[in-house]
């Protein structure tokens, strides 16, 4: 009736008797014995690992479903009914509101693999759905409503959702930061010609000397949670000048959020203009065959600092010249260093020229201009998890309007994957998204249940006989 007082009495039983082995003086019986006792305790541990399993594991899904019920309670419901009256998003639709489009194209992105408008369809009829939604069962939708729907939709009110989540969900996101650093970068998504009538040209024609692709480059902020994005369809976009010169001007203004960006933003006109106030900074990493002058009254500083990927030489302050070859009119922190690669083949320690660039007073060091350049790497992964498992890389929607909800769609499903991830403690995006549908199907039940009369909390004590 107790399986931890059975499991405890049998493993004692089996220690005591096991004590008793001293007593017998014939090896044979000796042997005899520590065969079965072996056997025994050995079956009791299965017992007792059985139980204490069955009870962990019990706590984990009660945890993980508290976990991400308050996850989405974060998005309140008055917040989103005022939403769609200071947007007027509901203004001239009679089928598919405004709230209810977001619940469809949210819980798709998160639950579907490729999402698309068939699978948004299917999805809209399930009891599941009409559950989150709240609609009535008998009521149907078809794909082509839903792709007329996203195309005409007033995408202000996916942008004030979108900035409201990250509002709601930064502070537990960026718990613990001093200093902020906001990493800055493009994506590009590619798709064939013949089915986006709008974008830049960015690759071969073929055989035709027809453009077979069409591109869209997507320019996002991210500090541990992706917090401004813009979409660039114009020919001239293609420049990450342009792209990166845009969105960076609108960057945040005080030493405690410091901007990042890659090689690719050339302009030293921008880098300028970020530092005429002295109030917005910034680092990055220019071509090492860039050209510079030292500044008057500066030196060149030699550095000692090594560790497993990267070697610290020098450091100095510098102009730098436009492309008209005209010398900035700020000084800028340059630190030189090696990159330091192993060649598995050959045992060697291969090294590559680095040059980092900097608007930070002297209150930062070298090493930790380098160390924030490093973190850059966290918006490639984050790229890399969009793309791959929200499937950011696919389409939905064909017109530029449904573009943009499909964007911000997928950035508030990121949000709630991030905040569970760290919530949770884990690792990776692939395990842990699925843990999240999990959960999220769990949570649903839930409440169909709670809708039938039914006890919730029986879902999680129920009995394997």
């Amino acid at each position: 009736e107790n399986e931890e007082e059975a499991t405890r009495i049998a493993l004692a039983e089996g220690l005591l008797v096991y004590s008793t082995l001293a007593k017998f003086k014939t090896k044979t019986v000796r042997k005899i014995y520590k065969v079965l006792i072996f056997n025994y305790v050995f079956f009791v541990g299965i017992l007792c690992k059985y139980y204490l399993c069955k009870k962990k594991v019990m706590t984990t899904i009660i945890k993980n479903r508290k976990r991400i019920s308050n996850i989405f309670s974060k998005i309140e419901d008055k917040e989103l009914e005022f939403l769609v009256k200071e947007t007027g998003v509901d203004k001239y639709s009679k089928k598919l509101k405004g709230i209810e489009i977001f619940k469809l194209l949210i819980f798709g992105a998160l639950t579907d693999d490729r999402a698309s408008l068939r699978t948004f369809e299917n999805f809209y009829i399930t009891n599941f759905f009409k559950m989150i939604a709240k609609i009535s069962l008998t009521k149907v939708i078809s794909h082509s409503s839903i792709a007329e729907r996203i195309a005409k939709i007033n995408v202000v009110f996916f942008e004030r959702l979108f900035a409201y989540c990250v509002k709601k969900y930064a502070p537990f996101l960026e718990e613990g930061i001093t200093s902020k650093i906001s990493s800055y970068d493009s994506t590009i998504v590619s798709i064939s010609s013949k089915l986006l009538h709008l974008g830049m040209q960015n690759g071969q024609k073929n055989k035709k000397d027809e453009q077979g692709k069409l591109s869209l480059k997507f320019t996002i902020g991210f500090s541990n949670l992706p917090f401004k994005c813009k979409i660039h369809h114009q020919q001239e976009m293609i420049s990450e000048d342009l792209a990166l010169g845009d969105i960076l001007k609108e960057h945040t203004a005080n030493k405690e959020d410091i901007a990042v960006f890659d090689r690719g933003m050339k302009d030293r006109k921008v880098m300028d203009e970020l530092s005429d106030e002295q109030t917005q900074y910034f680092v990055t990493r220019i071509y090492k065959d860039s050209k510079y002058i030292l500044a008057e009254g500066s030196q060149v500083k030699k550095l000692d600092e090594q560790d497993e990927h990267l070697r610290l030489i020098s450091s100095q302050k510098v102009h730098l010249f436009t492309k008209s070859q005209k010398k900035t009119k700020n000084t800028f922190r340059l630190i030189e260093g090696r990159l330091l690669k192993k060649d598995e083949k050959r045992g060697e320690i291969k090294e590559e020229k680095i040059l980092f660039l900097s608007n930070l007073t002297d209150d930062f060091s070298d090493e930790q201009i380098a160390g924030i350049y490093r973190n850059r790497w966290k918006i490639e992964q984050y790229f890399r998890f969009i793309k791959q498992e929200l499937n950011f890389k696919h389409f939905f929607s064909r017109n530029l309007n449904g573009i943009q909800v499909m964007m911000y769609v997928i950035l508030i499903a990121s949000i709630l994957l991030l905040t569970y991830i760290k919530e949770e403690g884990l690792k990776g995006y692939k395990i842990p998204k699925r843990r999240f549908c999990y959960g999220l199907q769990d949570e649903i039940i839930k409440e169909i249940v709670i809708h039938c009369g039914g006890d919730p909390s029986k879902m999680y004590s129920y009995s394997d006989s």
